[in-house]
């Protein structure tokens, strides 16, 4: 055995990095079953993200250029893209069905 994979060896075995990952794991895990579990916190969290885009794309039409496009499509998009991600990594990660 080399000396890397015995110092590596040693390290995990006194961090014990299995233990640490899998509390981690579980801590997550436990994370998104509050937040997924209680749904007003997610349709608060989408409906303040409605309302942020609806006012941006409003501010939209009075701007030109890429201010315009940025306000319209990019923002809305990655807003979206983002609480639709989430979600699907909550629901993944606890084990649930989509919503």
């Amino acid at each position: 055995m080399s000396k890397w994979t015995e110092v590596r060896d040693g390290l995990e075995a006194a961090l014990d990095v299995k233990e640490v990952a899998e509390k981690t794991a579980e801590r997550i895990a436990e994370y998104g079953r509050k937040l997924t579990g209680d749904a007003e916190r997610m349709d608060a969290l989408e409906a303040v993200a409605d309302k942020f885009t609806a006012q941006i794309q409003e501010q939209a039409n009075s701007e030109t250029g890429w201010n315009m496009i940025r306000d319209k499509f990019v923002l809305p998009l990655l807003i979206n893209g983002i609480i639709w991600a989430v979600k699907l990594t909550l629901s993944k990660s606890t084990n649930t069905a989509p919503q």
